[in-house]
């Protein structure tokens, strides 16, 4: 909980800082990148993570490895994170970060899962039903449990038409 508490700080604090900086775009753009070179690296995610290394390696590592290719204010934002402490939140901080760009933007974030890839037009076609006057970030997960149709989670509302929820509900209507 209190990982989370602090997440959340750090997150506000580089999001206010990139705003008044104007710069909130790049800073999304890198701490995406960051953030996908931790999930993909488990090297990396081991290093950040060993209390046994100091802070000062940490921050060298990084700044050497991306340091000419992150924005000022990212690069900044994660000396501080190494500095104080606080990378093994670093995650955490940059989902935060996320849910805050995207609700500065009125960005909807919705998944939608199918027993097969589904066309561009079909995905347009949800993104517009989902939000007709604004942008969409839609996630595509492949399920072949499903059988087919498809099921739509975005926030907290669900939307299942998929074969699998129809043969349970012929199950369930007749008892079997």
């Amino acid at each position: 909980m209190q990982s989370t508490k602090a997440s959340l700080r750090y997150a506000k604090a580089i999001f206010e800082t990139a705003k008044e900086r104007g710069c909130v775009d790049p800073v999304s753009t890198d701490l995406k990148k960051v953030g996908e070179i931790i999930d993909e690296k488990k090297e990396l995610f081991s290093l950040i993570h060993n209390p046994t290394i100091n802070h000062k390696k940490k921050t060298d590592l990084f700044t050497k490895a991306f340091g000419s290719k992150l924005h000022n204010t990212t690069m900044s934002f994660l000396i501080l994170v190494f500095k104080k402490g606080r990378e093994s939140a670093l995650s955490q901080i940059i989902n935060r970060y996320k849910e805050l760009y995207n609700k500065e933007k009125g960005i909807i974030l919705a998944e939608i899962i199918s027993s097969k890839p589904l066309s561009e037009d079909i995905k347009e076609s949800v993104k517009q039903k989902i939000n007709p006057t604004g942008p969409v970030e839609l996630k595509e997960t492949i399920d072949k449990s499903i059988l087919g149709g498809f099921i739509i989670n975005s926030g907290d509302l669900q939307y299942d038409a998929s074969v699998r929820k129809k043969i349970n509900n012929v199950k369930r209507a007749f008892k079997l």
